[in-house]
């Protein structure tokens, strides 16, 4: 756990106590009102909000507009939600990452219920693919809407977004003798953002459920199996926990399986289970075991009851960056601030129309 994230997790549990220094004030007239919950922003935050604002006035009355909305919707079902701290969000509200605390309020603390803007970011693009079948043609990746795996590669990848699963992946699937990327094509399954403020549960990931993504894996392996081209089979190849959704995979499975061929690197599941299922239905799989202590001891344990890491981490634009420093290092330099934190905003920039 980095420093920052350390950190901000400690204020996140320290709101209102007399620990925390940070200045709440009210976001606009409109988010201090008795209509539903109040929405407040460290002070603190006032220069990066400036700066991005400054943009042009269009979108910073559309970013306003909907922070204020954050009284009524914020934790809602499009929210990426903090897997540390479960009440602590994440929204993309035009080019900035908004992140907020809901705070209830208590009898031992005196702070006020509401919404409370803690940090901002650029926005990062990650978050939106859904599960499915991808390829990666040419270095460019795409949704397969067939759910026809036509390549001669596919794996199954879990990440925050199916773009950078693909560059992941293509290392594995390597070049061919022109040095072109080689295509393949690959299962996606939505995964939580990790960045330099925390890991987050997106919408997607926080909605998906094991079995339903395996049924969706079956379904691709059965529309192959019915009309792919190609004369070879697919060599998938498949990597740890994710063998797991073979595993879900088993009842949906169609009776032939002869154009698929499973390679099984350090496999945590039930292996057995999943060997018998897929080599009764003609497919071809295999398996690789290193000194991965999960899997020979998952490999153990599926013998014994048989009866026959991920790299999410890309930087953000070095725009946003300093934000993090922000909720960290705040002082008390500001002074009292009487006004709304929009007012605040537009005298500091002093050119912003609103």
């Amino acid at each position: 756990m980095s420093m920052i994230v350390h950190h901000r997790r400690k204020l996140a549990y320290t709101l209102g106590s007399k620990a925390d220094t940070r200045q709440f004030i009210p976001f606009s007239k409109n988010t201090n009102t008795n209509r539903g919950r109040k929405v407040f922003i460290d002070a603190a935050l006032a220069p990066l909000f400036a700066h991005a604002f400054q943009s042009d006035e269009a979108s910073a009355l559309q970013m306003t507009s909907k922070i204020e909305q954050l009284g009524a919707l914020g934790g809602n079902v499009t929210a990426n939600q903090n897997t540390g701290t479960p009440f602590e969000y994440m929204e993309s509200i035009g080019k900035l990452a908004i992140y907020y605390q809901i705070h209830q309020g208590s009898e031992d603390n005196q702070t006020p219920a509401g919404v409370y803007i803690t940090g901002v970011q650029r926005a990062s693009e990650e978050g939106e693919d859904q599960a499915g079948l991808y390829q990666s043609f040419e270095g460019k990746s795409a949704e397969v809407l067939t759910k026809i795996a036509e390549h001669e590669q596919g794996f199954i990848k879990a990440h925050a977004k199916a773009t950078r699963a693909a560059r992941v992946l293509q290392t594995l699937a390597g070049v061919d003798g022109w040095e072109v990327p080689n295509s393949f094509n690959f299962f996606y399954i939505p995964a939580a953002i990790e960045n330099e403020m925390g890991l987050w549960m997106t919408p997607d990931s926080r909605a998906m459920r094991p079995a339903v993504v395996a049924k969706e894996f079956a379904s691709v392996l059965s529309e192959t199996q019915k009309h792919r081209s190609n004369g070879k089979p697919i060599k998938w190849q498949i990597e740890g926990d994710t063998v797991k959704l073979l595993q879900l995979a088993v009842e949906h499975l169609p009776n032939l399986l002869d154009k698929h061929h499973f390679i099984l690197t350090n496999p945590v599941a039930d292996t057995a289970q999943v060997v018998n299922a897929f080599q009764r239905r003609g497919a071809k799989i295999e398996g690789k075991f290193t000194d991965n202590k999960r899997a020979l001891a998952s490999a153990k344990v599926s013998s014994e009851i048989s009866s026959s890491n991920t790299d999410l981490k890309e930087a953000l634009a070095k725009a946003g960056s300093g934000s993090n420093t922000a909720l960290s290092n705040y002082n008390s330099s500001t002074g009292s601030i009487k006004s709304s934190f929009i007012e605040y905003v537009k005298n500091l920039t002093g050119t912003l129309a609103w």
